[in-house]
């Protein structure tokens, strides 16, 4: 009998073990199927390179700043730069190195993405349900946009849902096993607070959890259970709070503030923010949990009496994580990036709870067809998602990789500009990543990412920004941007005001006065370019005093972007000229810039007339509008007046000479 009962066991160890195995072969293949996905997207976000120009100035000895000089926290990824400056610091290009971590750390994600599965909820009812039902959280992820986007963005993305997630798979590990009570998890979750800072929220909630745990035990075992200060608590919570304490020390010493400075920038308490939170928080749910359903069908795990409080902790991490990501009006980067981190854990859920509904449908042994369903729902859910967003996603892609070479043709530019020059330039602008790593120029964030005074005292402009939501940043200072008087200001829309602190700067006298479009060629990119250009003092001395326009209102920026937002549409060329109207009669006075947009609007009517008149409104109200004297000096070229034509054209090479500069 007893040998019996050991040939069964025996048997029973070997089905378990053949599983794993299987289980881990799916594995290697969902990670190339992450792998070559993420591949497929290929970039590097733009705010990536903050992080590369920290890591540069902190190997030339510079220090951890931004800016010369300038100690603010612009990064909310401290482990992520110190093991970038690593990197570095052996030769090896660490920008490529950076891509490679983010995908190394989400294809391990996926590991134990599974062995919280395995742990979490044990499957005893057949061999096929038991891989379905282990494997489908991380099949999700293998396949989804998102995840494999961030992966290989060259952020601390991926690292930070690795180690949330290896944090959570040992927490559960140590609950479960007395053989396993060597508390890992929690130096995990203090190098995942120190990739970013919501890595201390997870580990909020880890402790209440354990609270939670510890009064349960203590319920049930009476004065044998240990209590809350027990010494293995304390260990637990020291292994944390002490490193921790320290580098908040650290950094309260070297920036002056407990938080990163993005997070006094990006923040904000009014409704604005929490109705946008609820609608970044609405489109994740909608793309991956069809509406809602998934975290309703993840909920029912909390209907579990063996496996409730661990169910329960996965629970709160991802709701207390959603509630925070609504409070500070989710993230201004596509495709959901705040969700990434917890996306393990919404699976998982989604995964468990679904494998509870099919045991109430099939009480067969093996659970046939309950494994069935879940590789239906996996399969159908993987091509839903791919098919659905696979193009979408690769479009963001190609837009960053347009944008941060737009951005690292400009810098070169700057770069040589400051080189002639033969003192630093400073330069203000809102996109500021490839730009700023590129030029090496001082560079002002406009929105005050890494300007500590922008971030601490805002100053926004109620009438341009208090109703209207577009940018989700809306923290700016105009007056203390010009203050610092920038050799130039970049917008990364060109000529167009689209970021509040963008659209601010035309509210104010001295930028109107001071600053002008200026056209140059970027020989990288065979392609113009516009930055706006100070002016000398002598210069501005000698402009004319315009008299104010009476009916003058600071909205009229407003609808100076939507003009120019309007005319994309050639069916709405009418509608874009009232707007450019509208403007100019709220606007300030002297300001010919929307007369030149209405010229090109009659150019592309073939109304030549209409348009010379009013690129010769726009060239009398402002001399520096050189635009609308590129327009003049074509039309009187064509009509062969030669002499008006080289007035023009003289203007031009006054005030834009690298307009014409042949590419």
């Amino acid at each position: 009998m007893k040998q019996t009962r050991k040939i069964k066991n025996k048997k029973k160890e070997i089905k378990t073990a053949d599983v794993r195995y299987i289980a881990f072969a799916v594995l290697i293949i969902l990670a190339l199927i992450l792998y070559f996905y993420s591949k497929f997207f290929s970039f590097i976000q733009d705010d990536s390179f903050i992080t590369y120009r920290y890591v540069k100035n902190f190997i030339e000895g510079h220090g951890l700043v931004f800016n010369i000089g300038e100690r603010v926290e612009g990064y909310t990824c401290f482990l992520w730069v110190i093991i970038l400056a690593g990197v570095k610091s052996t030769g090896i290009n660490f920008i490529s190195a950076s891509q490679t971590l983010g995908i190394i750390s989400s294809m391990l994600t996926l590991l134990f993405t599974y062995l919280i599965s395995s742990r979490i909820f044990p499957k005893t009812k057949g061999a096929v349900y038991n891989l379905v039902f282990t494997l489908s959280a991380a099949a999700m992820l293998a396949v989804n946009g998102s995840f494999a986007f961030w992966a290989v963005s060259g952020m601390e993305t991926g690292l930070f849902a690795c180690l949330i997630t290896l944090g959570i798979y040992l927490y559960l590990r140590e609950n479960d096993e007395v053989l396993y009570r060597i508390p890992l998890s929690s130096a995990v979750f203090l190098f995942a607070s120190l990739t970013r800072p919501e890595g201390n929220l997870i580990f909020a909630v880890t402790v209440l959890h354990k609270i939670i745990i510890t009064i349960k035990n203590k319920r049930e075992s009476g004065k044998n259970a240990a209590s809350i200060l027990s010494r293995d608590n304390m260990i637990w919570i020291a292994i944390y709070l002490i490193p921790a304490g320290i580098y908040m020390a650290w950094r309260w010493s070297y920036y002056g503030y407990m938080l990163p400075n993005t997070f006094y920038a990006k923040t904000g308490s009014s409704w604005e923010y929490i109705k946008t939170g609820f609608d970044y928080t609405w489109t994740f749910l909608s793309s991956y949990g069809f509406y809602g359903l998934f975290a309703v069908i993840g909920i029912y795990t909390l209907t579990s009496k063996d496996k409730f409080y661990s169910y329960l902790y996965l629970v709160m991490i991802f709701l207390i994580f959603t509630i925070y990501i609504i409070f500070i009006g989710g993230d201004v980067l596509r495709p959901n990036r705040f969700f990434i981190p917890v996306m393990p854990v919404f699976f998982i859920l989604f995964q468990e709870g679904f494998a509870m509904l099919t045991e109430q449908f099939d009480k067969k042994r093996e659970m046939t067809l309950g494994a069935i369903a879940g590789l239906a729902v996996v399969i159908g859910f993987s091509y839903y998602t791919y098919s659905k967003e696979s193009t979408v996603i690769k479009g963001y892609a190609d837009l960053e990789n347009g944008l941060v070479q737009k951005m690292k043709g400009t810098a070169s530019w700057l770069k040589t500009k400051q080189i002639q020059n033969g003192k630093p330039l400073t330069v203000a602008a809102t996109t500021i990543g490839a730009i700023s790593y590129y030029s090496d120029v001082i560079l002002i964030d406009m929105l005050g990412l890494t300007d500590k005074e922008i971030a601490h005292n805002p100053k926004p402009i109620p009438e341009i920004s208090s109703k209207e939501v577009g940018w989700r940043e809306r923290n700016y200072n105009v007056d203390y941007i010009l203050s610092r008087k920038p050799d130039y200001i970049y917008f990364s829309t060109g000529i167009k005001p689209s970021a509040y602190a963008e659209r601010g700067l035309f509210t104010n006298n001295e930028f109107m006065r001071y600053y002008y479009p200026y056209y140059f060629t970027v020989p990288e990119l065979s392609s113009a370019d516009i930055i706006y250009k100070r002016k000398t003092d002598a210069e501005v001395s000698v402009l004319p005093i315009p008299v104010p326009n009476p009916n003058y209102k600071k909205s009229f920026v407003n609808l100076y972007n939507q003009a120019m937002n309007t005319q994309k549409d050639k069916s709405k060329l009418q509608e874009a000229m009232i707007l450019y109207t509208q403007a100019i009669e709220q606007g300030p006075p002297g300001w010919g810039t929307p007369y030149q947009m209405i010229g090109e609007l009659y150019l592309q009517q073939k109304d030549q007339s209409k348009a010379m008149e009013n690129f010769k409104k726009a060239v009398e109200l402002d001399d520096y509008n050189v635009l609308a004297h590129y327009y003049l000096y074509q039309l009187y070229t064509a009509n062969n007046d030669t002499v008006n034509a080289n007035i023009h054209l003289g203007k031009i090479n006054k005030y834009a000479p690298e307009m014409l500069t042949k590419q």
